[in-house]
């Protein structure tokens, strides 16, 4: 039985270097600017009168922002414990140590310097288009996120909702994918970006072009819905 042994570097990394932050990403402004784009969206929740900035059948904007901000806590919080528990037994690892021995200045997941300053350009992207997208379908579609009602459908047809919600989200994820892997252009402008860390880990996830990220979201967020 092969059993695989923890190899610490052999020069000394912070803490910042091997775990996505619990702030909110492991780039400080990148940390910033997600702060600051979801702090606005509170203080216009909170400062602005309701009649102006609320959607009528839809949530409230407290309600929206305090959805994004919940997401965006909970999806850095989990990455971060899904690192954890990579670091803390590497003896369940899908590589042995030795494949991650870099003879290059590269992260622990094979991205060389000029790859990771094109993943965090992208990133940023990433985070401003998102976050666009996500208050713009909420003016832009009355009722995308649709206001509590005393009106509960049949537990028949939220099910059936539910299902279909399932299958509509996995169809298109799996031909936008495959179109990315498979079509040339799309494969050496978007998805490839991806695919630069030959050892993921959890937060590789989303570290793709700002436009892989944004196909996934509409597929995801409005297609399904």
């Amino acid at each position: 039985e092969l059993a695989y042994t923890l190899e610490y570097p052999s020069e000394k990394l912070s803490f910042r270097h091997h775990f996505s932050s619990l702030l909110l990403s492991g780039d400080w402004s990148l940390t910033l600017l997600e702060l600051g784009s979801l702090g606005s969206l509170v203080a216009a929740a909170w400062l602005l009168p309701g009649e102006k900035v609320n959607v009528p059948g839809s949530w409230t904007l407290k309600e929206l922002a305090a959805f994004l901000c919940t997401k965006a806590a909970v999806t850095r919080l989990y990455n971060t414990y899904l690192e954890a528990i990579f670091f803390t037994f590497p003896r369940f690892r899908t590589q042995p140590p030795k494949e991650h021995a870099l003879k290059e200045k590269k992260d622990l997941c094979g991205r060389d310097m000029e790859q990771l300053q094109t993943i965090l350009f992208h990133d940023r992207l990433t985070l401003l288009s998102q976050f666009a997208f996500n208050v713009g379908l909420y003016y832009a579609i009355p009722g995308y996120y649709p206001a509590a009602t005393d009106v509960v459908a049949p537990l028949h047809e939220r099910a059936l909702r539910l299902v279909g919600n399932h299958y509509l989200m996995s169809f298109g994820m799996y031909w936008m994918h495959r179109a990315l892997h498979v079509v040339p252009f799309l494969w050496d402008n978007i998805h490839s970006y991806h695919h630069w860390a030959k050892h993921p880990l959890s937060r590789n996830t989303y570290d793709d072009h700002w436009l892989d990220n944004f196909g996934n979201a509409v597929v995801g967020h409005f297609c399904a819905q």
